[in-house]
């Protein structure tokens, strides 16, 4: 019988099934995040099935209170104190697992990515905003229930207006939506940009920035490292405080690999305190991508299925 994990973001819900220990179907879905959470994990998980799951696991983006498997609230998905577990339960008919969705991802590459074999990990989602999970000795780290939020570690003071209400947060600077903030600058000041030429009629994304870097657009390989310097400025931060042996980066922008990554070990690495006398944490791209954060909801509906 198969397993069925969903991952909710700000743009996107990702489901996969997952049968005899591999993925089996994988679809994805945008979201505009004023989706009825509800409704858009019974649409994610109708995608995938072929007959019913033995079990369905849910990450979400945001403070989610794993105990009781309720989404309480995040900035980038609409609704709070959604009683995500018990509701599916009743819609579904199967056991239901709820968590945050780097805490899944997590999961995920423990299990199966990168982070097989370590013990002490942090894992940084970047994407519609940043997000993160820690595992210490293996095991997934909650603190009080909601650790790993990262992104609104406030960097600058009186900064840049960020989703959560806040301001100066870490992914105002480091995310999908700085990268597109900083591109509009450019396009707003030099409409006949090369920028502009690269990107045509596309929307302009973090996706579409980070796809013209890739196809050889200096001004947009320009903008993609500047994001990649203020992420691996956070990094920095985040050893200096956890030590972690592994630092793992997934999510939608975190994915794309070397253009945010390689300048985000290079300040990693000049940054992080006492740099002349130790070694920086490796950081690597999450070996199951974009899917991690579904695959490991799926890991983790499982174990609890096995041990109900």
């Amino acid at each position: 019988m198969a397993v069925i994990g969903v991952d909710i973001g700000g743009t996107k819900a990702l489901a996969v099934r997952i049968e005899d220990g591999k993925v089996a179907a994988t679809e994805r879905h945008t979201l505009n995040g004023s989706e009825d959470l509800l409704e858009a994990v019974e649409k994610a998980v109708a995608s995938v099935s072929d007959g019913e799951p033995t079990a369905v696991g849910v990450g979400i983006a945001g403070l989610v209170d794993q105990a009781d498997r309720t989404f309480v609230w995040g900035p980038h998905v609409a609704g709070d104190r959604v009683a995500v577990g018990a509701e599916l339960e009743t819609r579904f008919g199967v056991p239901v697992a709820v968590d945050n969705d780097a805490n899944t991802a997590l999961i995920a590459e423990l299990e199966l990515g990168v982070a097989s074999g370590y013990r002490d990990v942090l894992l940084v989602t970047l994407g519609t905003g940043i997000g993160g999970a820690i595992a210490v000795d293996g095991e997934i780290y909650r603190g009080g229930g909601y650790a790993g939020e990262w992104g609104h570690m406030r960097v600058v003071a009186d900064g840049l207006l960020c989703d959560c209400g806040k301001r100066g947060c870490w992914e105002t600077l480091a995310s999908g939506p700085a990268l597109e903030r900083l591109a509009r600058e450019v396009l707003h000041a030099n409409p006949s940009s090369s920028l502009a030429r690269s990107l045509g009629d596309q929307e302009v994304t973090g996706y579409a920035v980070v796809a013209s870097a890739d196809h050889g657009d200096e001004t947009a390989r320009a903008l993609v490292a500047e994001v990649g310097r203020a992420f691996g400025q956070g990094l920095a931060d985040l050893a200096a405080i956890f030590d972690p042996e592994l630092i793992v980066v997934g999510g939608g922008l975190g994915s794309v690999g070397e253009g945010i990554v390689g300048p985000a070990r290079r300040v990693l690495a000049d940054a992080i305190h006492g740099a002349a006398h130790r070694i920086a944490p490796t950081v690597q791209v999450a070996r199951l991508g974009p899917t991690a954060g579904a695959v490991g909801a799926a890991l983790l509906a499982a174990e609890a299925t096995n041990g109900s």
